[in-house]
């Protein structure tokens, strides 16, 4: 199956985009030989359905292995459900960069939380090439490392204000298997978190699942592929949103030699909405899962140039030398990062009430982190209690994110209203 996987992200190299035009030939594969691959390559599933099946028939009247092709047809297949289901992205940029530079070109707010190459964080070698990801609130770790087996796995610490930290934790429900993990972003809700995993349910290398944490059961969910076009044949690395500025990144080598990566900065969805062939056209469909050309997905100008504003301030922002208080959206064309900006005297006032909001929240998140640490170190007749206090404030925890955004809104209508 390596053998398949690596022949189509070699073939995919025949697609391109306009990010890519400029790469060497040496970056595509020189020859092909199998009209087969070529098919699947360019997601033409049906014909090479047809053209497997055929061969499959004569290789069994010659009593010839079929595994191969047999192999082949069992990704199609599930190649083919993906892309029954490509998801409609507005992609308004790409960049190829040094795979080694990823992260230096992930422009998040400081809301989002940062991202760290493994070596950098943990002052060592890293030879293995993970990430970690640290909270907002500079509370609370992800990261891949090798467990007893020498699989990459997912797992997190709780970091406290006196420089101590929690004893490393698998991702339950996540690391439960034996599929490589890597490259984890968790949400500003604490608890969606989007990871790379290569497996079973893979397209091929890795591809970008997501979960969410489930607060009853101490674990994640069970992982969701999150499908075309951001899963290829090829490796899909890191997937990354900025929900302050709405803006979301994601990491792929498809098409790219073996030291390059390309970055695809998108606007995110607020609910999955699937293109329909009959809508498309097949044609359309397979063009728009392997992402030809971003401009085939600008179906509202008004929010591509919006999204393109906010891209150039989060740019020009990373250069300023003095790191700025916080980024608050208050339309497309308008981001303000100090009170200062502010006009309305109302909202500068809300705003403190949001600052005070949100670092009540900070609090009582260290405050649930510790507990849930004590929680698991404490024998299970001795936690009478504990869990109902946990609990207790995970509902305030929830309380206090709905009244941050509850004022974040209305900050930004009463800025409008001026």
């Amino acid at each position: 199956m390596k053998k398949i996987l690596l022949s189509l992200a070699l073939l995919c190299g025949f697609t391109s985009i306009k990010a890519q035009r400029n790469l060497s030939k040496d970056s595509v594969a020189a020859e092909v030989v199998d009209p087969i691959d070529l098919a699947l390559a360019a997601y033409d599933f049906e014909t090479a359905e047809s053209m497997l099946n055929a061969d499959i028939t004569k290789l069994k009247r010659k009593r010839l292995p079929t595994v191969e092709k047999e192999e082949k047809l069992q990704w199609l297949r599930k190649a083919q459900t993906k892309l029954n289901a490509v998801e409609k992205v507005t992609f308004i940029d790409s960049l190829i960069v040094p795979r080694s530079e990823a992260l230096k070109h992930i422009r998040l707010s400081p809301e989002c939380g940062t991202l760290h190459r493994y070596g950098d964080y943990f002052g060592c070698d890293d030879k293995m090439d993970c990430t970690v990801f640290l909270s907002e609130m500079g509370d609370q770790i992800y990261y891949a490392e090798p467990d007893t087996s020498k699989h990459l796995k997912l797992f997190s610490k709780d970091l406290f204000t006196d420089n101590t930290t929690s004893e490393p934790k698998l991702a339950a429900g996540i690391s439960d298997n034996e599929e490589t993990q890597n490259y984890p972003f968790m949400m500003a809700d604490g608890a969606t978190i989007y990871f790379a995993a290569q497996g079973s349910e893979s397209l091929g290398g890795y591809d970008i699942f997501m979960s969410r944490y489930d607060t009853e059961q101490h674990r994640f969910l069970s992982p969701e592929n999150i499908g075309m076009p951001f899963n290829s044949p090829a490796n899909d690395y890191l997937y990354a949103i900025d929900e302050y500025n709405n803006l979301g990144w994601f990491v792929t080598d498809r098409n790219m030699p073996d030291d390059k990566v390309c970055i695809y900065i998108f606007i995110p969805n607020e609910t999955r909405q699937v293109y329909l062939s009959s809508e498309v056209g097949n044609d359309t469909l397979r063009h728009l899962a392997l992402i030809n050309c971003i401009r085939d997905t600008w179906t509202n100008e008004k929010a591509v140039r919006g999204a393109q504003f906010r891209l150039r301030e989060v740019r020009a922002q990373k250069q300023e030398t003095q790191k700025p208080e916080f980024d608050f959206i208050i339309t497309d064309n308008r981001v303000y990062h100090s009170a200062t900006d502010f006009k309305s005297p109302e909202a500068r006032e809300l705003l403190n009430t949001w600052k005070g909001t949100r670092e009540s929240l900070a609090s009582l998140r260290g405050q649930l982190a510790k507990l849930r640490e004590k929680y698991h170190r404490t024998p299970t007749m001795q936690r009478t209690g504990m869990e109902e206090e946990i609990k207790a404030l995970e509902q305030k925890e929830e309380t206090l994110v709905n009244q941050t955004k509850k004022i974040q809104e209305e900050i930004r209508q009463t800025e409008i209203g001026l």
